[in-house]
C-alpha cells in the first residue's frame, strides 16, 4: 500500500487492506474478520432509511448512523472535537472544499488501494477532488453541474433567443433591460461568492495543486480576471439584479417574472421547483454559456465525499458501503442531491419534472455533468471563505471589485498557507 509523507499533511495511519473490493447491489462481500460496525455521520436527510436498507442486507457489515447537524463548518469544528476525544466515526460525508482543510488536520485515512476498483464508477472530475498527489481519501457522493434554468415563455415573449455564448448572453442581458425595464436577465447577489468561483472555474485552470511537497496558487491568472470583468461589467452598468440568494425575496423575483434566469448548480433545480410559484411549466434548462461558440464546458457547484476518517479500523468495509451509497441512483436522488457517478440514464421526480414542463431535466444535467471542468481547493480554504463574502458584499455594494476579490484571496490564501508552514509555489 502506497503511503505518502507530507509537509502539508500529518502520516496516515498504516491500515492492512483485506482486499475486498467489487461489491455489487446493496449486499456487499461478507468481512473478513466477521461482524464489523462502522460508525457513520451525515447530516442528509433520509440517509436512515438508506442505512436501515443495507443493514439488513448486510449482517456482517452493520452502519451505525449518527445524524450531523448544523453548517458544514460546525459539522468540521465537531469532528476536529471527536478526533481529540477519540469519538470520531469512521466514514463522514464533507463537502469537498473541506477535503484539504481535513488533510492539513490529519483528519482523513488512504483508502487509495480499497477504493481502486471503484474509480470507473465516478465521473473523472469529481474523482480528482477526492485524490489529493496520488492518494485517494473516499468516494464522490455528489456533484453539481452548472446550468442555466430560464423561463422560456418570457424569453419568447421578448425575443430573446436562448444563449449560447457570453457574449450572446450579456447582450441578451441589455435586450431584457431595454425591453421589459425593471426586469433582469440574471443576477449575483452579495452572498453569490460559490456561484462566482463555478463561473470562473469553467473558463480558468484550477486555483489551487499539488505537487511533491508544495502547493501552488494562481487566483488572478488573466482567464480569472477576465470573468471578473465581465460580471463587473454587468454590475455597473445596471444588468445584474443584486438581490441575495438566500434572502427570501429572491424566490419572489423569480415568482413574479423580475429575474428570467439562474445560472446554478444541478441543486437549484428541485430548489426551484419547490420554491418559486410562478411560471410552473414555463421553466427551462440549457447548458450555461460558453465564452467559445462550440464549446460544451461546464464547471461544478457543490457536491460532497464520503470520506474515511482517521483511526477508522474497517476502511474497506466502510468504502464498500460508501460504493453502494454513492452508486445507487434511487439512493442518491432519496437525499435530494445529484450523482457523481457515470450513468447512461437517470429519472427526475414528477414534481421537478412537472416545474419544468416535463423535461427530463436530470437527464440534461447529466449530460452537462461530463462537461465539468475539473478544479482544486486549498488547505486554507474554508478561513478564505470569509474573505470571499466580505469581497462579494463590497461587490454589491459598489465599495469593491471583483477584481480586488481575486487579489485579496490570493494573498490571503498564501500567507494563510504559508501561516501553517506548507511550501507555497507563487504565481
Amino acid at each position: 500500500m502506497r503511503r505518502h509523507k507530507r509537509r502539508w499533511a500529518a502520516i496516515p495511519a498504516v491500515i492492512a487492506a483485506t482486499g475486498l473490493l467489487g461489491a455489487c447491489g446493496t449486499t456487499a462481500e461478507p468481512a473478513a474478520e466477521g461482524p464489523v460496525t462502522i460508525e457513520y455521520w451525515s447530516g442528509l436527510q433520509g440517509t436512515d432509511v438508506l442505512v436501515e436498507e443495507w443493514n439488513e442486507a448486510n449482517p456482517d457489515i452493520q452502519v451505525a448512523l449518527s445524524t450531523s447537524d448544523g453548517s458544514w463548518g460546525e459539522q468540521f469544528a465537531k469532528l476536529m472535537a471527536a478526533l481529540q476525544s477519540g469519538d470520531a466515526p469512521c466514514l463522514m460525508l464533507m463537502p469537498y472544499d473541506y477535503i484539504p482543510s481535513l488533510l492539513v488536520a490529519d483528519a482523513l485515512t488512504e483508502v487509495t488501494d480499497e477504493v481502486a476498483g471503484y474509480e470507473s464508477d465516478y465521473l473523472e472530475s469529481t474523482w480528482e477532488l477526492v485524490n489529493y498527489a496520488g492518494a485517494t481519501y473516499g468516494v464522490p457522493s455528489g456533484s453539481g453541474p452548472m446550468a442555466m434554468y430560464y423561463r422560456a415563455d418570457k424569453f419568447a415573449e421578448l425575443g430573446i433567443d436562448v444563449p449560447a455564448t457570453w457574449e450572446q448572453f450579456e447582450q441578451a442581458a441589455r435586450d431584457v433591460s431595454t425591453k421589459a425595464p425593471g426586469t433582469y436577465l440574471i443576477g449575483l447577489g452579495g452572498d453569490s461568492h460559490t456561484d462566482f468561483i463555478s463561473l470562473v472555474g469553467q473558463k480558468s485552470d484550477p486555483w489551487f495543486e499539488i505537487s511533491d511537497d508544495a502547493w501552488s496558487v494562481d487566483i488572478t491568472n488573466p482567464e480569472s480576471e477576465e470573468v471578473a470583468d465581465y460580471w463587473q461589467r454587468l454590475r455597473d452598468e445596471g444588468l445584474l439584479n443584486m438581490t441575495n440568494r438566500w434572502d427570501p425575496t429572491f424566490y419572489n423575483d423569480l415568482s413574479e417574472g423580475r429575474q428570467l434566469a439562474v445560472i446554478g448548480g444541478a441543486w437549484q433545480a428541485p430548489l426551484l421547483a419547490a420554491n418559486v410559484s410562478g411560471g410552473a411549466g414555463e421553466w427551462a434548462i440549457a447548458p450555461m454559456p460558453n465564452w467559445t461558440e462550440g464549446d460544451v464546458a461546464s464547471s461544478s457547484n457543490g457536491g460532497g465525499a464520503q470520506l474515511a476518517i482517521k483511526g477508522c479500523e474497517h476502511p474497506d468495509e466502510a468504502m464498500q458501503f460508501a460504493n453502494w451509497l454513492t452508486t445507487d441512483m434511487d439512493a442518491i436522488l432519496s437525499l435530494k442531491s445529484f450523482p457523481a457517478m457515470k450513468t447512461d440514464e437517470m429519472s427526475t421526480p414528477d414534481e421537478v419534472k412537472t416545474f419544468f414542463g416535463g423535461a427530463e431535466i436530470n437527464q440534461e444535467l447529466a449530460e452537462y455533468a461530463l462537461a465539468m471542468r475539473p478544479w482544486r481547493y486549498s488547505p486554507t480554504w474554508t478561513e478564505g471563505m470569509t474573505v470571499l463574502g466580505d469581497s462579494m458584499s463590497a461587490f454589491k455594494d459598489g465599495s469593491g471589485t471583483l477584481s480586488d476579490l481575486l487579489a485579496t484571496l490570493e494573498a490571503q490564501q498564501i500567507e494563510s498557507m504559508k501561516a501553517l508552514g506548507i511550501s507555497v509555489t507563487e504565481p
